[in-house]
């Protein structure tokens, strides 16, 4: 396309010629090897155009319908020659391919099942005999998929012809696309015209969620929407070329107040005024319906203020908040009715701060691809639900046509409010990872042009073309793990940092493959929502968001870009905010040390929960490990189980990450009784820890490099008492770049027949932890912890040898509940 490729040369004819000779010719003269490219550079520049003025409502499926169609197989003739016909019907009839719009008045509520009732009413281009409609929602939520065949089941959909001259028939059709699946066909419910023909004002009222036969309705996505959307497609004659004929928007919204969350800087000059900022949840984390109340702030229970949060609104915050003494500190909030209460993110109180903690989402998408959600939907929860510092919207290439493009730049744009949020423009460059991988690419001003995995096939091209149509010091790389970037390739002026957490799983090795083939990229994290959720976000397929955390003195474009250009940032999980100060004599966090130096490394860490170890990594292996849950002599019995799988293939080969594992089975304890539990790092729909008895508990959960478990605590524990874990159900997801399985939990608890066990004397976790393989890539964690572990620790660590040219040290710090920071590498040597 003009508008983001360098590759079309000035002397080309002017598109309405050339989609002229197009329509001409693909009738007349067969496409081969020799013209194949050169037609679908005219298809998807003409669907574009018709994006952007409006005829065309999907520009997405026209965009991606050959990306994996690289040569003139017959499918892929196939595919040209129907989108050909779709896109010639819709020159041919403007406007006139009818309208959808909701006729009933429902609230659909995130979550909870419901009916909607469209009403298809045909416009001048009817719908002759042996024609076909269908409905379709958006493919990042179409779990339970719509159907038209069982009137028991969820997501069933009726169909009501009102036309004095159409005989109609239920028809289940295959469907593919950002309103069906992006990953091939599937069934979807639809309505053939038998005899006759649907004409001009003839109405189809169409009810989703139809519980007349038993249904119980359709399920909205767990996630409010402010754009969630239906499209209408009608194949005119038949043939399988399905024109997107009208398309109707809903919203949903959160539901009943269930959690608050409130957070606070992180770093802070002492007598520094701040704001604490409070958000009221739903139980999936979105903006909840609420009453009203207010809510109590206090310190180390010293009251500090009260925030109050009016009927109908979620959010609320406390002004001149101070502290007026360095240290760790997490504020207590508590609504006055009891009903709710929450701690901070941890604040560290410095005399005077050289540089800030700035927490920022750097991966999300919107409905212009094969997400949900406006942009300014997207921009607005960012910052104002989210309360986040700095953000981008990232969208992929293969899906965004020039009508979003611009959209996104005028959002961006307007979203940008320096001291307050930073807001950047993006583009996800989304190849396959044998062709090189996902590249999230980040303009530092608003004026980025983006080249696409067309007009630059490889990661070294896409390279060679932002260089010449950009100066160095605007563009930003970052490659990421779920469709794993290829460490084989790297700009080291413009690929700066690499993506390891997203809601995909945790993926540390990638960055390690990086590193290993000593490319100094530094680590952040993100969500990959696709739902206008970003930095906030429960698990869609594996795990949580992560969050980026960049070291900066200044919250603007200048101070954030600087920071994540010099690798200034560190990684977390989970959505999580902990402080991490990492100090290097000689260096700094993503900056070089000299070579044959040993500097000392000073590390101050403050959880979100209790800290569990610290490890210091030195080319990939562990240098130094400081443990912080060790128990003390006569502290009560607490057994900490953690489970595990890797998401690390075998070999060196560029492949995407291994998936995730569904885990179910029991814990069983002889010689004591469970006095009580504590589930640990549970992020996914499906993680459960339940306790049945003082002897057993079973568990479902999910894991994908992170942390899934449990802490035990313990009475009357006797010589000799043992746990048993009976793992009866491993499951490893399919092969895929997110690793997803359905996301309903298993009904009632596992089973007792045991497909793996291991045991282990509590006595014999004093000293140790417990390490057990269940496969070679899926371990359970145990260890006894201390009654009171601490959640705000510090060490130092010096090299007991000389470091060497391209060494390169990081700091990890994983939390008692699992969930983990990764802050970027110190290099060695100059280059």
């Amino acid at each position: 396309m003009l508008w983001f490729s360098t590759t079309r040369g000035a002397q080309e004819p002017l598109l309405a010629e050339r989609v002229r000779r197009l329509r001409d010719q693909v009738r007349r003269v067969p496409t081969t090897e020799a013209n194949y490219a050169a037609r679908i550079d005219t298809l998807l520049e003409w669907g574009d155009d018709q994006a952007a003025r409006g005829v065309l409502l999907v520009p997405q499926d026209v965009l991606s319908a050959f990306y994996r169609l690289p040569a003139p197989t017959p499918a892929a003739v196939t595919v040209l020659d129907r989108w050909v016909r779709v896109l010639s019907f819709l020159e041919d009839h403007p406007g006139k391919t009818g309208t959808l719009a909701r006729v009933d008045r429902g609230e659909l509520v995130a979550g909870r099942h419901a009916t909607a009732v469209f009403a298809y009413t045909v416009g001048e281009a009817e719908i002759p005999a042996v024609g076909v409609l269908r409905i379709g929602q958006s493919f990042i939520a179409n779990r339970p998929r719509l159907q038209g065949v069982d009137a028991t089941l969820d997501s069933y959909v009726s169909f009501q012809v009102e036309s004095t001259s159409a005989a109609t028939e239920r028809f289940v059709t295959q469907t593919q696309g950002v309103y069906g699946s992006i990953f091939g066909p599937i069934p979807a419910p639809g309505l053939r015209v038998t005899s006759g023909a649907l004409r001009r004002g003839d109405r189809v009222l169409i009810t989703v969620g139809d519980t007349t036969g038993g249904s119980r309705g359709w399920r909205p996505i767990p996630r409010d929407a402010d754009d969630y959307r239906f499209l209408v497609h009608v194949d005119y004659d038949g043939t399988g070329a399905w024109v997107p004929a009208a398309m109707a928007s809903v919203r949903i919204l959160g539901d009943e107040a269930a959690l608050i969350n409130a957070v606070a800087p992180s770093v802070v000059a002492v007598g520094e005024p701040f704001a604490v900022r409070l958000r009221v949840e739903d139980q999936y984390w979105n903006p909840a319906r609420f009453g009203g109340g207010a809510f109590r702030v206090s310190l180390n229970g010293k009251p500090m203020g009260e925030i109050r949060v009016p009927p109908g609104q979620y959010l609320g915050r406390l002004d001149g908040m101070r502290i007026d003494a360095e240290g760790g500190y997490r504020m207590e909030v508590a609504s006055v009715d009891g009903r709710f209460a929450c701690r901070t993110n941890p604040i560290l109180v410095e005399r005077s701060p050289a540089q800030r903690i700035w927490w920022g989402e750097l991966h999300g998408h919107s409905g212009w691809e094969e997400g949900t959600g406006s942009v300014p939907r997207y921009y607005e929860y960012a910052r104002d639900v989210a309360f986040l510092d700095f953000g981008s919207l990232t969208g992929h290439d293969l899906f965004l046509s020039r009508p979003g493009w611009e959209e996104i730049r005028r959002e961006t744009g307007k979203a940008n409010r320096p001291g307050s949020f930073v807001a950047y423009m993006g583009y996800e460059w989304t190849q396959t990872y044998d062709k090189g991988g996902h590249h999230n690419v980040f303009f530092k001003t608003d004026k980025g042009r983006y080249v696409s995995y067309r007009a630059a096939p490889r990661p070294n091209l896409l390279y060679e073309k932002l260089r010449a149509i950009d100066q160095l010091a605007n563009v930003l790389i970052i490659p990421h793990a779920h469709e794993a970037g290829d460490w084989n390739f790297n700009d080291p002026e413009l690929e700066r940092l690499v993506e390891i957490y997203s809601m995909h799983g945790s993926f540390e090795y990638f960055g390690r493959r990086y590193l290993g083939r000593r490319h100094r990229v530094g680590l952040v994290a993100a969500s990959d929502d696709h739902t206008g959720h970003p930095g906030y976000s429960p698990a869609s397929t594996a795990t949580r968001n992560g969050l980026a955390a960049v070291y900066a003195a200044r919250l603007d474009r200048d101070g954030i870009w600087s920071a994540m250009k010099a690798r200034a940032t560190y990684a977390t999980s989970n959505a999580t905010r902990p402080v991490v100060r990492v100090a290097i004599a000689g260096g700094e966090v993503g900056g070089a040390v000299a070579t044959g130096s040993t500097p000392s490394i000073r590390v101050r860490a403050l959880g979100t929960a209790p800290i569990d170890h610290i490890d210091v990594i030195h080319n990939g292996e562990i240098a130094y490990r400081k443990d912080f849950l060790a128990p003390a002599a006569g502290d009560p019995a607490a057994v900490q189980i953690m489970l595990h799988t890797s998401t690390e293939t075998a070999g060196d080969q560029v492949r995407p990450p291994r998936s995730g594992t569904s885990w179910g089975g029991w814990i069983d304890v002889a010689g004591a009784r469970i006095q009580s539990i504590e589930p640990l790092g549970l992020d996914h729909v499906t993680d459960e820890f339940h306790q049945v008895d003082e002897r057993r508990l079973w568990f479902t959960c999910k894991t994908r490099g992170d942390f899934d478990g449990v802490l035990l605590r313990l009475a009357g524990v006797e010589t000799g008492a043992r746990v048993t874990i009976r793992v009866s159900t491993l499951d490893v997801d399919a092969v895929g770049t997110g690793g997803q399985r359905g996301l309903a939990r298993p009904p009632g608890p596992p089973s007792r027949i045991a497909a793996h066990q291991v045991s282990f004397a509590v006595a014999d976790l004093a000293a140790k932890k417990g390490r057990f393989e269940i496969t070679p890539e899926a371990i359970v964690f145990a260890q006894r912890v201390r009654a009171d572990p601490p959640w705000d620790v510090a060490f130092a660590y010096r090299p007991a040898k000389p470091l060497v040219q391209d060494d390169y040290l990081y700091v990890r710090v994983v939390q008692m509940d699992g969930e983990t920071a990764w802050v970027s590498p110190v290099f060695v040597g100059t280059r």
